[in-house]
């Protein structure tokens, strides 16, 4: 009897032990492991469009912002630009995605509003940046930052049309946040590079790395319960889409290697609302602005007018 005891602590302990490691590998991003925003990685997404970027960046830090702060739901504070461009026209609110900032992820959207004069806010997500936290949840309470928000920006600009716009797992919250009442002035979602679920993205990426989806994903939702107190099923954009009343632009890249542009396909056809899709050819993920601007500013602009901007 002694030996089964042992045996069994010993796999509850493994258990416990090899799920806590996923999760710190995955979920947990303290500010220690925050990236320098205004260096711009020599990966495989980024390097092709670095010389472009940087005078982007340098552009984006240059322009006069104001900086802003709201607490989110649970009470953790969230941070924000914002870029007041045109005191009347509508105000684009920008996401970016995991691990991200939005002085990467936000460059096409900063050209775009500056360029058309839209007012805009880019926000650092919880976990990220100047805001606080420590733990990611690939859109699960990241949603809930989207509609504060929404909210913060509709109550502080009362009757001015907003856009939520969303890069990767920004995206995804956009998407899931479009089923938690958004103001009445919401007039239009973009959504690029977006993912159907939490739990989808991640099995994709275990398979990525060759490892046993089964065993992995279970062992990380496993440690988002237990360390993270949060549930990975809990919600999703595909559930969140099919009952969207906001028009949706759905934006990706045919050679997303991150984001399958299958995920964009399952989406498009899911959503109830006005939609309209975008594949851009070519483009790797999150750079769908920086690949083609003039199809990105374009679909952008048309759907926004069509949306009554």
């Amino acid at each position: 009897m002694i030996y089964i005891l042992t045996a069994c602590f010993i796999l509850i302990f493994l258990l416990f032990f090899t799920s806590y490691l996923l999760y710190r590998g995955v979920f947990y991003y303290p500010p220690k492991k925050h990236v320098d925003p205004h260096q711009i990685p020599d990966d495989m997404l980024y390097a092709p469009y670095k010389n472009a970027m940087l005078p982007l960046l340098l552009e984006m830090e240059q322009t006069p912002y104001e900086e802003v702060s709201i607490s989110s739901q649970d009470g953790i504070s969230l941070c924000g630009r914002l870029y007041l461009f045109c005191p009347d026209a509508p105000l684009m609110l920008f996401f970016h995605g995991y691990h991200g900032t939005f002085l990467w992820d936000g460059l096409g959207s900063f050209r775009l509003c500056k360029k058309n004069h839209i007012n805009l806010l880019v926000v650092d997500e919880r976990s990220h940046g100047k805001s606080a936290g420590q733990i990611i949840t690939f859109g699960i309470r990241e949603c809930r930052d989207v509609k504060s928000w929404t909210d913060y920006a509709a109550k502080r600009f009362p009757g001015k049309k907003l856009i939520l716009s969303g890069v990767s797992m920004g995206s995804a919250s956009v998407m899931m946040a479009s089923a938690l009442s958004l103001p009445s002035s919401t007039i239009a979602l973009i959504c690029d590079c977006g993912y159907t679920a939490p739990a989808e993205i991640i099995k994709e990426t275990i398979r990525s790395f060759h490892l046993p989806v089964s065993i992995c994903y279970a062992l990380l939702y496993f440690g988002a319960l237990v360390f993270g107190h949060f549930n990975l099923s809990e919600l999703t954009a595909l559930s969140a889409v099919k009952q969207a009343q906001i028009p949706i632009l759905f934006i990706h890249g045919e050679k997303d290697s991150i984001v399958p542009t299958k995920m964009c396909d399952e989406l498009y056809a899911a959503c109830a609302s006005r939609k309209k899709k975008q594949i851009i050819p070519n483009s790797q993920h999150a750079v769908n602005a920086m690949s083609d601007f003039d199809s990105y500013e374009r679909e952008i602009l048309n759907f926004l007018i069509e949306s009554g901007i």
